[in-house]
């Protein structure tokens, strides 16, 4: 199985000596794979090494050349200074000053193997992850990295998602793969997956719950930390991507065919809509204005919250 940052298989070094000019990019027209607020703006990482800004919540985008062409899937914050984004061919690359310039980081522990992830833990670490069971820790902020064994000694599926919650580390990927960490990925243990296909990613709920979601529309919701998971009713078989979980804990799943699901309930219902492009997505987050803003495959907009549709100004 190819590695990609997403189900649908969308994703098809030197370092930065100046700030380059911030040039006009058609997010439209680009292929977008993360989407994260940062310094009260909003960054997407996609194709070729594009980053891009939108500085009015998503109506128009900046964007600029990170010091690779390959393509960036997966973007971390860690301060008000720093976000550290990973993608294809084991690329990392960061920023010190805000986003403007970024640096890329050589780690010949991964190889040509996709980072497909990244996430921050609650002690410092940045931990990176992909594919055939790629996981590596930063301890010093995203300069240096070494690769860790997770699950267990043979483990080679592709990881998609980690997330720290509840004081334990949650790990899911392909083939139904699921397994926690009591001490934040020192040791792993397996869990009893309720789905045999591959999950693309993990949520922690407002209440505490978790929430998994993968192929042909499959979402499952834990109230005990991954002993047990229930079905959630989702109507659409389309692959699920990318979910986020909003500061007042509404939670959004985007995926294919333009898809975009939302839950004002801690994810037990869920409310279908499809945007105009039609095209796999990637990531939605809500907007200081309470739009919701989503990147994906040539598409990027604006959605009014209660309507399908676009809002581009």
């Amino acid at each position: 199985m190819a590695a990609c940052a997403l189900a649908t298989g969308l994703c098809q070094a030197a370092e930065a000596k100046a700030a380059p000019t911030p040039h006009v990019i058609s997010a439209q027209r680009s292929a977008l794979f993360d989407l994260v607020s940062f310094n009260g703006s909003l960054f997407a990482v996609g194709e070729r090494g594009v980053v891009m800004r939108s500085e009015d919540g998503g109506r128009t985008w900046l964007g600029r050349q990170a010091p690779t062409d390959r393509t960036l899937v997966a973007l971390v914050v860690i301060d008000k200074d720093v976000a550290i984004a990973v993608g294809h061919g084991g690329t990392v690359v960061r920023t010190e000053d805000g986003g403007t310039t970024w640096q890329a980081v050589t780690v010949e522990e991964a190889g040509e193997d996709s980072l497909l992830g990244i996430t921050v833990l609650s002690d410092g670490r940045a931990v990176a992850y992909g594919a055939y069971g790629l996981y590596l820790e930063s301890r010093d902020r995203g300069r240096t990295w070494a690769r860790r064994k997770v699950v267990g000694e043979d483990f080679e599926w592709h990881i998609s998602g980690v997330r720290e919650a509840g004081g334990r580390l949650y790990l899911v990927g392909e083939a139904g793969t699921m397994a926690v960490s009591d001490d934040l990925g020192e040791t792993w243990s397996r869990l009893d997956s309720p789905y045999e296909g591959s999950f693309f990613g993990l949520l922690e709920l407002r209440d505490g719950a978790l929430l998994v979601y993968g192929m042909r529309g499959n979402v499952f919701r834990s109230e005990d930390r991954g002993q047990s998971w229930q079905a959630v009713p989702f109507d659409s078989k389309s692959a699920i991507n990318g979910g986020t979980v909003g500061a007042d804990g509404r939670v959004v799943l985007v995926g294919n065919n333009g898809l975009v699901a939302t839950s004002t309930d801690g994810g037990r219902r869920f409310e279908l809509r499809v945007v105009p492009e039609g095209t796999p997505l990637a990531r939605a987050a809500y907007a200081n204005d309470g739009s919701l803003v989503y990147v994906g495959y040539l598409a990027a907009g604006r959605m009014t919250t209660g309507q399908a549709g676009t809002d581009r100004e």
